[in-house]
């Protein structure tokens, strides 16, 4: 997965420019079309299933499931001596790594919305693109006054079959070159999500009617 990714980044960068700083904004992956948006403001908590891959000098690559948890609008992962949180409106508020131990150098990020129904929503001009995304904002971090890190988003995302604007995102991938971090840092990155989300049971419902059955199934074998 990190090959093909590593392989859409290094076609998409020979038309890269630079934006601010020294990072390096890119586009790349497969086209995908959903339903719609909802709810441009996207906190922490609304993340669930979100996958990140985290890989560093000293213990390779790790997978993990972004969840809810630790606020109201608080989520994140924690993998082998780093970890990932949100707490906030994903506009304004900074997603923080940290690093736990010493698994080494960080050299490239992952963040893997498919599964969550969370869409990345990037920089356009200052303005609304896609309809219902509202402004947007790219992936942004103090770390690039210091090196060139280069930013992809893939898998530009089209709202019922309407012709991409390339203002949303399926996934951003960071490579951090030959000078990534290797201590705690802030990056920022606007999320929305797709309309789907709403039609997804909170656990809260999901308890509710499995009780339901239960007692349905406890009646139904009295019966017989």
């Amino acid at each position: 997965m990190i090959k093909r990714l590593m392989a859409a980044f290094a076609f998409a960068a020979v038309v890269s420019t630079p934006v601010s700083g020294a990072i390096i904004y890119a586009t790349g992956g497969v086209q995908t079309d959903i339903p719609g948006l909802t709810g441009f403001q996207t906190t922490g908590a609304m993340m669930d299933g979100m996958n990140i891959t985290a890989c560093f000098s000293g213990i390779g690559c790790e997978t993990r499931a972004w969840a809810a948890g630790g606020g109201a609008d608080s989520g994140g992962v924690s993998g082998t001596d780093w970890t990932l949180r949100l707490t906030g409106d994903t506009f304004t508020a900074d997603w923080e790594f940290d690093f736990t131990n010493s698994p080494g150098q960080l050299l490239t990020l992952l963040l893997d919305g498919r599964g969550a129904l969370t869409i990345f929503d990037r920089t356009f001009g200052g303005g609304q693109g896609t309809p219902g995304s509202a402004l947007g904002r790219d992936w942004t971090s103090a770390l690039g006054d210091n090196t060139t890190i280069n930013v992809t988003f893939l898998d530009p995302t089209t709202i019922n079959g309407a012709p991409a604007v390339n203002d949303i995102f399926q996934q951003v991938f960071v490579d951090f070159g030959a000078t990534g971090p290797r201590v705690d840092f802030t990056f920022r990155q606007d999320t929305d999500n797709d309309s789907r989300f709403n039609d997804v049971p909170e656990p809260s419902t999901l308890l509710l009617l499995g009780l339901g059955m239960l007692a349905f199934a406890g009646v139904h074998r009295r019966r017989v």
